[in-house]
């Protein structure tokens, strides 16, 4: 069951994905088209993209023409994208096929990949070291991740070797954590975000999922470097990320930080021992040198973060009203409701709890009397965020960060659908990422006792990712993950 194989037509991928339903990864599938491109990239001439022929995922809020485009929510239930995304339409020029759209947290909002599609199951929960409901000997599914938990389950359960996602403060990093495989989040502004439906602006960020880093290199080396659609972009033009096979063999020592502000107290001892046993290990190598950091503003950032996300979501979903598109109430009394009634209605009827509360949250914080000590002041303690990564890296001389991307083991499906928390406090070793743009990728380092995979993740400094992606080769090399792999049929 535990393997590196890569999926090699898109036929396989179909039966895997088919086969093991209940992790519901899918919103939407594309399987017969997936067939016919399958068949007519074979009888075209191959280009040189290390893409060509790649079966993909993308997450389902990346716009792909004529396909459905649900943000798994309600609202979109029935919305076709008009165009294609910037990403999208360059894997494909590369010769990606696209498979299916993957499943997500509604808007693109939680941790555990649950919208209106149900929940993302995490791949673990099916190997036998799993403990099973003895009621009805059914298997006990965990969480995923979120928000791409779709794409990250997908990708550790070897149904294809590269998903598309999205991280606005985590979303591909977490999943990635859970699931047991890896998570990129380039530098903001490296790729373009025309045709990904927005979350917070400012905030989000594409990216990708894989089993291994030149994958991460070969995806985000099609989708990179100037978009006139996007004006966020970093107008220069892309100097391509090199492989783990073109770079220098030239070895420097690599300098590490160790943030003192995410050793928190509510890390569990295991992924605490984890973090450490793997700093002693890359030591002894004496290629790598470890030293302790502050980011002041870290215990800040999470407070921050959820204040200024959901300011800029309340007024990205003012735009969900049903009357140009998405989701129309048809609970009219024509002789007594306002404009205001048929919007309120149209979104008690299709946006979910999590959602709402959001977009309360944030026209509260921008209220007159609210906007000063609320908006204001998150924007100060972003500022301070983006300094503290800035010291760190310009004047302690600082390569990177290594910290953690998740507390523990993920909880159940059941104590999830449970828990009255909206926010988790997994987000204060991400979101930091987000607050700078800064490029982040979360890795599976080993298993927990329980079975499941516990990752790590690099921070380094702007528009450094490929001394980030370098570093992360060799410290990969240094040991290899038990990836697990459900596309072979037992």
């Amino acid at each position: 069951m535990l393997s590196n194989k890569t999926p090699s037509t898109v036929r396989s991928i179909i039966n895997a994905i088919q086969r093991y339903k209940v992790l519901n990864t899918l919103t939407h599938d594309c399987f017969e088209t997936a067939l016919e491109t399958e068949q007519q990239l074979l009888s075209q001439k191959k280009n040189n993209s290390a893409l060509n022929g790649r079966p993909i995922l993308i997450k389902d809020n990346f716009c792909l023409r004529d396909t459905l485009t649900t943000c798994a929510s309600k609202m979109l239930a029935n919305f076709r994208a008009p165009y294609t995304s910037t990403i999208v339409q360059r894997l494909i020029d590369h010769g990606c096929i696209i498979v299916g759209k993957t499943n997500m947290d509604e808007f693109a909002m939680g941790i555990a990949s649950w919208g209106s599609f149900g929940p993302v199951a995490n791949p673990w929960s099916l190997t036998k070291t799993m403990a099973t409901n003895e009621e009805n000997n059914q298997t006990v599914l965990h969480i995923a991740g979120g928000s791409s938990g779709g794409s990250a389950a997908a990708v550790a359960a070897n149904f294809v070797s590269i998903a598309l996602g999205s991280d606005t403060g985590g979303s591909i990093r977490n999943p990635a954590a859970r699931c047991g495989c890896y998570g990129f989040k380039p530098s903001y502004g490296l790729l373009s975000r025309y045709g990904m439906i927005t979350l917070v602006n400012s905030f989000d960020s594409p990216g990708f999922f894989a089993r291994n880093i030149n994958d991460l290199i070969y995806a985000t080396n099609a989708v990179a470097g100037p978009d006139n659609e996007d004006a966020t972009l970093i107008p220069k033009p892309f100097k391509p990320l090199k492989t783990s096979t073109e770079l220098s063999k030239e070895k420097r020592k690599i300098i590490i930080g160790l943030p003192d502000d995410y050793d928190i107290s509510t890390l569990s001892t295991e992924y605490r021992s984890c973090w450490h046993d793997l700093v002693h290990q890359l030591t002894e190598t004496g290629e790598f040198e470890f030293r302790r950091v502050k980011l002041p503003h870290t215990p800040y950032s999470n407070a921050a973060y959820t204040i200024l996300s959901a300011c800029e979501i309340a007024s990205n979903m003012a735009r969900y009203d049903g009357i140009k598109y998405g989701h129309h109430t048809k609970n009219i009394d024509k002789n007594k409701d306002t404009y205001e009634d048929i919007i309120t209605k149209t979104r008690d009827e299709s946006l979910g709890e999590r959602v709402r509360g959001r977009i309360l949250a944030g026209n509260y914080y921008l209220l007159e009397e609210n906007y000063e000590k609320y908006f204001v002041q998150s924007q100060r303690v972003r500022r301070g965020v983006v300094n503290d990564h800035k010291k760190v890296f310009e004047e302690d001389k600082i390569d990177c960060l290594l910290a953690p991307v998740v507390c523990d083991d993920p909880i159940t499906l059941a104590e999830y659908q449970k828990s009255d928390h909206i926010f988790s406090e997994d987000d204060l070793f991400t979101v930091g990422a987000n607050l700078a743009g800064l490029p982040a990728l979360s890795f599976p380092v080993r298993l927990s006792s329980k079975g499941f995979p516990i990752g790590l993740q690099l921070i380094g400094p702007f528009m450094q990712d490929q001394a980030l992606l370098s570093i992360a080769q060799r410290i990969c090399s240094t040991y290899e993950f038990p990836f697990l792999d459900l596309s072979i049929q037992n």
